[in-house]
């Protein structure tokens, strides 16, 4: 009986060890703290296991030092590790006795075994989850030392058996327990990670790891209720990247995917706003404290220069560009969804006016956005029928004589619900929608059916342009499919010319190239439109395949009032003829402008002096009845 008190207290210690290592670890913060924590821990638990020692004559026959050294080391680490050794040799040498060095020695080596079985063993991996297997090993360890430790004492008989396998029991029961509670746990933070990670998921945009519009909505509604009842105003801008589908199209998604996030590491650099957010392929926003204005207007400014520089993307250059539409909250703290609508409705308006726009949402945005949806309803249904389009024709002439040269035909909708929809403003609709590729196809396949009409009346049917948008350009088929349509039609590819603009080409520079050069050699003439209107390069305009360039109306306009017009005017005529290139001059609305033109050296030109876009009708009996009736009906009559 006087040993059994010592002998329950020092088996229960590692259990009561286990209950206040959950509350630590539950409480107590980690890293050096956690382990100063759990070092006064061990180191308390070490020091009530020594004086709670099974005496047996002078000898000590049973003690929890070798556990609590295991579950020091396996549970708290290396540092509550030494200090439970420190105080455990310290407190052995404070008992005293003839046996005092071997109980030292045996808490050394039982450290020095556990160190060794933990590192090079590899019985604790990095992880720091501790396994059944680690725990037996080192409690079996701990135990054999404590065999050694009671027949170095003279310790004989069934306690020799009896108390290190107590020491191992308390040693895995304790222990057991612990692992229980840390694989609890780890499976708990683990819990938490993936809650985390969820959370993220629902937030973030996994390509950009940008807010995405759940996000972007979530941050808005916050920031919103914090300046309930203040004068502070929260400006949207939402941000639209032009040609990204266009690229997904042509050049695959993992390019378009590529040009996506290095547009999005571009727009991160000039905003610096950690509520940027993507919302789909190509549309980003973000939301800004800014009074007045025209702070806002700044950071547009960075934003549109940012994406002046071209993309390079897998041995391409491509140039992307943007659409912004800026709302801001009034006065009265407008609810999020009319705050979000009005900066939709500003970039729909921004959209409409073309590439690279800015548009400020007002009263009159809300007209100004609805029209382009109400036109690209109309333009599908209009699209799918067919028979709402017709095409006009305006001659290009000769300046000396006024003869007929050739023709461009002109697209003009008439639709039952809207009127008459002028190109300017159905065309760029049709470009963001991506209408104008079926629009496109229909006006070729018009073009090559009144040419064959003409033919068929007597008529030789006139070189008739035909324009090309930058979608069409994108498309690796687009060549082939002409020529099938052309000659499906009986017509030769010298008798339809495609013209397309500068910008158009600067889409993907490489890719349209190479179009171009496929349509050249198929025998179609190309004729470049607009040059001089601001956007042409010389230095592009010598790798591109063009038989002609068409002069823009801009550089016409002012001659026979400005000297620096005729002189932009000589300057093109002294290139085109380097070039070896056809050139025509467009929006001649003067006989001065032709007079001056004929001077420089010009032989052709269009515009209204000579006549407007015609009907086919009108055209042929017309120009075309006094200067392509074919020799055959000629000799008929």
């Amino acid at each position: 009986m006087n040993t059994l008190f010592p002998l329950l207290l020092s088996a229960l210690t590692p259990i009561a060890l286990t209950s206040v290592y959950v509350a630590l670890r539950a409480w107590l913060p980690g890293g050096r703290q956690g382990n100063l924590h759990m070092s006064v821990l061990f180191g308390a638990a070490m020091w009530l296991a020594m004086m709670s020692s099974v005496h047996h004559g002078q000898h000590t026959i049973a003690d929890m030092r070798g556990a609590i050294l295991v579950l020091a080391y396996l549970f708290g680490g290396p540092l509550p590790a030494v200090v439970a050794l420190a105080i455990g040799a310290v407190t052995r040498f404070w008992i005293g006795g003839p046996v005092a060095p071997i109980g030292v020695a045996v808490l050394a080596t039982i450290f020095l075994g556990i160190v060794f079985l933990a590192r090079w063993r590899g019985l604790v991996p990095e992880s720091g989850a501790v396994s059944a297997r680690a725990l037996a090993t080192m409690g079996a360890w701990a135990s054999l030392n404590q065999i050694a430790a009671l027949w170095l004492a003279q310790v004989h008989g069934s306690l020799l058996i009896v108390m290190p396998l107590s020491q191992f029991c308390v040693t895995m029961i304790a222990g057991g327990m612990l692992i229980l509670i840390q694989q609890k746990t780890n499976l708990g933070r683990k819990l938490n990670e993936q809650q985390d990670l969820v959370r993220t998921l629902l937030v973030r945009d996994r390509a950009s790891g940008l807010l995405n519009r759940a996000g972007f909505w979530l941050e808005l509604d916050a920031a919103l209720r914090k300046l309930a009842g203040s004068d502070d105003k929260i400006v949207v801008l939402l941000i639209s990247i032009r040609r990204l589908r266009n690229v997904s199209v042509t050049l695959g998604p993992r390019l378009s995917e590529s040009l996506l996030t290095e547009a999005a590491r571009r727009l991160e650099a000039v905003v610096k706003n950690p509520t940027l957010a993507r919302f789909d392929d190509g549309t980003f926003g973000l939301f800004v404290m800014a009074d007045p204005l025209d702070e806002t207007v700044a950071l547009v400014d960075d934003v549109f220069a940012a994406f002046r520089r071209p993309f390079h993307s897998h041995g391409r250059d491509l140039h992307l560009s943007l659409n912004i539409g800026i709302s801001s909250s009034s006065g009265d703290h407008d609810a999020l969804e009319t705050l979000i609508a009005h900066g939709n409705q500003a970039l729909a308006r921004s959209i409409t006016l073309g590439e690279n726009r800015l548009q400020v949402y007002d009263e009159n945005t809300v007209v100004q956005a609805v029209r382009p949806m109400k036109l690209e309803v109309e333009l599908r249904r209009a699209v799918e029928t067919g028979n709402e389009f017709l095409l006009q024709y305006q001659p290009k002439v000769h300046l000396d004589t006024g003869k007929l040269h050739g023709v461009e035909a002109l697209c003009r909708w008439h639709s039952p619900a809207l009127g008459k929809v002028a190109p300017d403003e159905f065309i760029p609709v049709a470009e963001t929608s991506g209408l104008i590729v079926p629009l496109g196809e229909w006006v070729l396949q018009e073009t090559c059916r009144q040419l064959v009409a003409w033919r068929r009346h007597g008529f030789t049917p006139p070189v008739t342009s035909v324009n090309l948008s930058a979608k069409q350009l994108l498309d690796s088929e687009f060549p082939e499919r002409a020529l099938r349509c052309v000659l499906g039609h009986g017509l030769s590819p010298s008798q339809i010319e495609f013209e397309l603009t500068e910008s158009s080409v600067m889409t993907d520079p490489s890719l349209s190239i190479n179009v171009l050069n496929r349509i050249k050699a198929l025998g179609f003439p190309l004729s470049l439109d607009d040059f001089g209107s601001g956007a042409s390069n010389i230095g592009h305009l010598k790798s591109l395949p063009f038989d002609c360039i068409k002069i823009d109306k801009s550089v016409i306009d002012d001659l026979g009032t400005s000297n620096d017009a005729e002189i932009v005017c000589r300057a093109i005529y002294g290139l085109g003829c380097a070039m070896h290139l056809e050139m025509v001059a467009e929006g001649i609305e003067t006989e001065a402008q032709r007079n001056q033109l004929r001077e420089i050296g010009f032989t052709l030109g269009q515009g209204f002096y000579f006549s407007p876009a015609l009907s086919a009708d009108e055209l042929a009996a017309g120009w075309l009845a006094r200067d392509y009736r074919s020799q055959d009906a000629e000799s008929a009559l």
